[in-house]
């Protein structure tokens, strides 16, 4: 498969669709966290991170229905969405501060984050995960983007909110960690 840098790959999806899954993944926490207290005291971080992926894959769903540069695909249990324009293929997790998801290692989501081949998922696109950030406490952080390899992400680009943008500025900036010797 062709690499493409971090730089090349967000720019090839584009301020809209950066603007929609950052859309995604902040609805998708403000809804969790609209749940009455009661609710929210009885969860664990499993259960809150199990409620706000369905509330993101929901809201995607709506979001890219029918649209003809997208096309939603269920490999085995695996939800993600291949952006033709872009040649990207996108799945949605919570995620650490460097991008890394946690995940139960079935074959399908290591091949995914291995870059490599699924069933119904043609090469080469490139795999992405894009997703949430949040502090130690459960609160939202940020939105960001991420291109798994293997174990660890190649890359991780926080996305910059609309209202702290300034113009003729990317609207992602790197946050990967520079690996220490």
């Amino acid at each position: 498969m062709p690499h493409r840098t971090m730089i090349e790959t967000l720019d090839a999806i584009g301020e809209s669709l950066l603007d929609e899954l950052d859309d995604i993944a902040r609805a998708a926490d403000a809804r969790y966290r609209s749940y009455k207290t009661d609710d929210l005291i009885e969860h664990d971080v499993r259960a809150q991170a199990a409620c706000t992926y369905c509330h993101m894959v929901a809201d995607a769903d709506r979001k890219f229905d029918g649209r003809p540069d997208v096309r939603p695909l269920d490999i085995r249990g695996l939800k993600v969405w291949l952006f033709k324009k872009a040649n990207v293929v996108i799945r949605l997790k919570k995620m650490d501060e460097d991008g890394r998801s946690r995940n139960y290692p079935t074959r399908q989501a290591k091949a995914f984050d291995a870059q490599k081949d699924l069933p119904g998922l043609p090469l080469p696109p490139v795999r992405l995960t894009a997703g949430y950030y949040l502090d130690p406490t459960g609160i939202f952080v940020r939105s960001q983007i991420a291109r798994p390899d293997g174990r660890e992400p190649m890359w991780c680009g926080a996305i910059v909110p609309r209202e702290d943008r300034k113009p003729g500025e990317r609207i992602w900036v790197d946050v990967t960690r520079q690996a220490r010797f």
